[in-house]
C-alpha cells in the first residue's frame, strides 16, 4: 500500500513499502520534458539529464559513481516528452546514501563548464546515432508530421544545431525555472521506511521553493501525405499513426485491450497474420502513445522493399476487419490475463513500482491499489472496444517511412 506526504512547499513523496526485497529504489521525477523548451532550449531536459550525476558542488561524478558502486547499486535518468527522472538503486541499509546524493544533484549541482563540453560532444554522438538507424528515426520522421510545428513533434535530445548552441546560462536558466517542489515528485520502493525516509529528504528538496509547472498548449493531430525518408538500405521500416487517447482518459484500459489484440501481443491479429502467416516481416508491433492531453495508436514493421507493397495491404486488411467486426468475446479474455499478469508482475521489481508510482503523481493522477485498476481492467467489454475501435481507426492515419519505398505503395 502507498503512502504519501506533502511538504509545505510542494514537494510530494510516495512510497510503497515491499519488505519481502533487499533493495530500495528512489526516484526524483520532475514534471518537465522537451514538450515544455522553447525553440532556443531545445534538448536542454535531456541536456540537464545528462549533467545530473556529473557532480555537485563538493562530489564529484567519480565519488557519486564508488559510493553507489559500494552497496553493489546503479544511478540511471531518462528524459520523455512530459517527464524527466533520476533515479538510483540500491541495498535498503543504504537509502540514507541514495536520499542524499538524489537530494544533492538536484540542490547543488555543479554544472562545470568542461563538463557541459563532454556532454554536449556525447549528446552529438547520440543524436547522430538515434538518426543512422532507420528503426528509431522513422519514428521521429512519425511525430514531426503528426504534430507539425507544436513541440510534442521535435525530438528529446533536440537537433544538431541546438545542442551546439546551449550555453551554460540557458542550462542554469531552466533548471532555476522548472527544478522546484511545485513540479517534483520523490518516489520510493522496496526496503524502506516512509517516515524516515520523508525526514531524509526534509534537508535537501524539501528546503528549495524556486519554479514553476510548465504551461502547455494542446496540440491538434495532423494527418497528411506521407512522410518518407529515401535511403539505400536493405528494409523499408514504416511507423503508422491513428488517432488515439491522452493519459487521463477513462477508457485507458479499452485502449489497452484493443492494442494488444490489434498489435501488441504474440497472438494479436497483425503479429499473427503479418509475421506468423505470411511470413512478411520479423518484426511488427502496435503501441499506445499518451501524453497530458493528446495521443494516438502507433503501429511499427520492417520488410524487403519487393515486400512492402503486400505488407503494407495485409495491414490494412487487419485494420479493417478490427474496425468492422471488432473483437471476440475469445480474445477479451486472452488480454485481460494477459494485463492482469502484468500489472501484478510489475509489482514484484522495485524499479517497477517506483516508476508506477512517480509517473503517476507527477502527471497529477490519482495513484489506485491493484485491486482498484485489476477491477478496470475486468471491466472492459467487447462492445466498449467495438466503439473505441471506430473512433481509432475511423479513416485518419499518418504514415512515415524509411529506406527505398518503391513507386505507388503508398499513393
Amino acid at each position: 500500500m502507498s503512502k504519501i506526504t506533502k511538504f509545505d512547499n510542494g514537494l510530494q513523496i510516495v512510497t510503497e513499502e515491499m519488505p519481502q526485497v533487499a533493495s530500495v529504489t528512489i526516484g526524483v521525477f520532475v514534471g518537465v520534458g522537451s514538450r515544455d523548451e522553447i525553440q532556443s532550449q531545445r534538448g536542454t531536459s535531456h541536456f540537464l539529464e545528462h549533467l545530473a550525476f556529473k557532480g555537485t558542488k563538493e562530489l564529484s561524478a567519480k565519488d557519486l559513481a564508488i559510493s553507489v558502486d559500494s552497496f553493489g547499486g546503479d544511478m540511471n535518468a531518462f528524459t520523455t516528452k512530459e517527464l524527466t527522472s533520476f533515479q538510483v538503486r540500491l541495498l535498503g541499509e543504504a537509502t540514507e546514501l541514495g536520499v542524499d546524493i538524489l537530494g544533492k544533484i538536484l540542490t547543488e549541482p555543479s554544472f562545470n563548464v568542461t563538463d557541459i563540453d563532454s556532454e554536449r560532444s556525447v549528446i552529438l554522438e547520440e543524436i547522430a546515432m538515434a538518426n543512422d538507424e532507420p528503426s528509431d528515426f522513422v519514428h521521429e520522421l512519425l511525430a514531426a508530421s503528426l504534430y507539425g510545428n507544436h513541440p510534442l513533434g521535435r525530438e528529446v535530445l533536440g537537433s544538431r544545431e541546438s545542442i551546439i548552441g546551449i550555453s551554460r546560462d540557458t542550462i542554469c536558466d531552466f533548471f532555476s525555472n522548472y527544478y522546484g517542489p511545485a513540479n517534483m515528485v520523490v518516489s520510493a520502493a522496496g526496503a524502506l521506511e516512509h517516515d524516515k525516509l520523508v525526514e531524509q529528504f526534509s534537508a535537501t528538496l524539501g528546503q528549495i521553493s524556486q519554479g514553476v509547472v510548465p504551461v502547455r498548449n494542446q496540440p491538434q493531430l495532423q494527418f497528411s501525405d506521407p512522410v518518407i525518408s529515401g535511403r539505400d538500405i536493405e528494409q523499408v521500416h514504416v511507423s503508422i499513426a491513428f488517432p488515439g487517447i491522452p493519459k487521463g482518459d477513462r477508457r485507458r484500459w479499452d485502449m489497452a485491450v484493443l492494442d494488444h489484440i490489434y498489435g501488441g501481443g504474440l497472438s494479436s491479429r497483425l503479429f499473427q497474420k503479418v509475421r506468423e502467416e505470411t511470413g512478411l516481416c520479423y518484426s511488427i508491433y502496435s503501441d499506445r502513445v499518451s501524453y497530458h492531453d493528446s495521443g494516438y495508436l502507433g503501429v511499427y514493421f520492417a520488410t524487403s522493399p519487393a515486400q512492402l507493397g503486400t505488407a503494407a495491404e495485409l495491414v490494412d486488411s487487419v485494420t479493417k476487419e478490427f474496425s468492422s467486426a471488432g473483437i471476440t468475446e475469445e480474445e477479451l479474455a486472452v488480454a485481460k490475463r494477459y494485463l492482469r499478469a502484468q500489472v501484478l508482475l510489475t509489482r514484484e521489481d522495485t524499479a517497477s513500482v517506483m516508476s508506477q508510482l512517480g509517473s503517476v503523481l507527477v502527471a497529477g493522477q490519482q495513484i489506485k491499489s491493484v485491486e482498484d485498476i485489476l477491477s478496470e481492467v475486468e471491466r472492459v467489454t467487447v462492445d466498449g472496444v467495438k466503439e473505441l475501435a471506430d473512433e481509432v481507426f475511423a479513416g485518419s492515419r499518418q504514415i512515415s517511412a524509411v529506406g527505398p519505398v518503391p513507386n505507388g505503395v503508398f499513393d
